[in-house]
């Protein structure tokens, strides 16, 4: 009876030490698996937690022209920009914010009708957005309200009142003053740009400002016409008035 006793407890032994392996096996399975969870929520926390892209900046980036969507609900932009001591006898010259519409100029009888709809669409259509600006004094940000446009239809006359909601909707035909945006590259002669402004800075006090843009709602027309024009686009408009100085 001895050798299968003895045969019997290596057979016990066996198993045994097989079991001692499944249990650690699958208890580093299980841990391995926390770990893993653990890491991704981690990351997915931290990724929750960064801060959006810092606004571009450049020297001496005014007037601002930067990309931006307006015709895609949801585009956001920020940009930090210096606003010069810019003066018309001595009185600071009105800055206004607003976008330009850039297209190719000329073209095929059917291009021109379509430019034509991009153009009625800007005039007639709300385009609402959300402008915030900071005027950035010895580092710290401070809000700004702006203002936006009342037109007096008996009097043929517009009025500019503080405007202390961020959502801007009514967007008036403008026209920037070009010789900066040459000087700096941002005009182009073979270029049609249809230029219309939300909110003036007023006072226009010379210093550094930040300004965030976000559009509210999607274009599906100008989006549309984006395929029969492949040139055109939008960008963001930061300037004074095309030789309009104090009114």
């Amino acid at each position: 009876m001895l050798p299968i006793q003895i045969a019997d407890s290596k057979n016990n032994r066996k198993m045994r030490t097989r079991r001692h392996v499944v249990s650690y096996v699958r208890t580093f399975l299980t841990t391995l698996v926390t770990l893993t969870g653990i890491l991704l929520m981690t990351a997915c926390g931290e990724n929750s937690r960064i801060s959006p892209p810092e606004p571009s900046l450049r020297s001496g980036n005014f007037p601002v022209v930067e990309p931006f969507a307006i015709d895609q609900g949801g585009s956001k932009h920020s940009v930090i920009f210096e606003l010069p001591d810019a003066r018309d006898n001595g009185i600071l010259r009105p800055v206004f914010i607003g976008f330009r519409a850039v297209n190719a100029a000329g073209g095929t009888e059917e291009k021109f009708r379509n430019s034509q709809k991009v153009m009625d669409y800007l005039h007639e259509a709300p385009m609402p957005v959300r402008l915030k600006l900071w005027r950035i004094d010895e580092g710290e940000p401070k809000p700004i309200v702006l203002s936006d446009m009342h037109w007096d239809v008996p009097a043929k006359r517009a009025s500019w009142h503080l405007h202390p909601d961020a959502t801007f909707t009514h967007h008036s035909a403008a026209s920037t003053d070009n010789r900066p945006l040459v000087d700096f590259g941002h005009y182009d002669l073979d270029r049609a740009y249809y230029i219309h402004g939300f909110a003036r800075i007023i006072p226009p006090t010379p210093g550094r400002y930040r300004l965030e843009v976000e559009s509210l709602e999607s274009h599906p027309i100008l989006i549309d016409l984006k395929r029969e024009l492949p040139v055109l686009h939008y960008e963001l408009l930061v300037s004074h008035y095309y030789q309009r100085g104090i009114e």
